[in-house]
């Protein structure tokens, strides 16, 4: 029997489809890096380097009166408005009433590189109606076990009353101030209370990327 000599098969691919294994090829290590990019970088790496987001409010409503007294609610508000879970390490608020003269008084002031001028009624005093301030446990020295922890997009709200007598003030102006830290940070930073010239509250912090953030807003008690 005449057995067959082994035939030789080859396989022969078109060059197209070489190209085309290529650029799939190329589409799929594209598609990865672009969920990395999407999925770790933009959600865990990026949000990781940027510094703490707080948005804080203050607003002061009026919640009734007399012939002798103004009762004003006041409404603190922390918002975080960043990516990544924070630690309000202190917070201060200050609430000035403020007394205007009944007349006005024309000013101007010319420098060389500002210049004002008006003809509106003067302010005759500044007085402290409220000033409070604390270190909670994110801060050296604060009070151990208190915390105001945000995760993102989330909000903290708190509510005050004060009793001013009717008449004293003719505006009511507001200061919420905060020092947000984020929890990764794994250790307790350095936060001190300050007293301003006018007798309110303000906090300071020598390190680095620890930053206070206010915000002030007004309220008329006329009439």
């Amino acid at each position: 029997m005449d057995v067959e000599p082994p035939r030789k098969i080859q396989i022969v691919e078109d060059p197209w489809a070489s190209f085309r294994h290529i650029i799939e090829a190329v589409a799929i290590i594209a598609a990865g890096l672009w969920a990395f990019y999407t999925f770790i970088y933009q959600e865990r790496i990026k949000p990781a380097a940027e510094p703490a987001a707080l948005s804080e409010t203050i607003a002061v409503h009026r919640l009734g009166r007399d012939a002798k007294r103004d009762i004003l609610g006041i409404a603190l508000s922390y918002h975080n408005a960043g990516k990544t879970e924070i630690d309000i390490a202190a917070d201060a608020y200050n609430i000035f009433g403020v007394k205007f003269a009944n007349a006005a008084k024309p000013f101007a002031e010319r420098q060389p590189n500002r210049e004002e001028a008006g003809d509106d009624v003067p302010t005759i005093s500044t007085h402290v109606i409220r000033a409070f301030a604390e270190l909670r446990d994110a801060a050296i020295g604060g009070e151990r076990g208190f915390h105001i922890i945000l995760e993102p997009d989330a909000t903290q709200t708190n509510d005050e009353v004060v009793t001013v007598p009717r008449g004293a003030y003719d505006l009511v102006r507001a200061q919420i101030i905060a020092v947000p830290v984020k929890t990764s940070l794994g250790h307790r930073v350095r936060i001190s209370i300050k007293h301003g010239p006018g007798g309110g509250v303000f906090l300071t912090s020598p390190d680095p990327g620890v930053d206070e953030d206010d915000t002030v807003m007004s309220f008329a008690l006329i009439p």
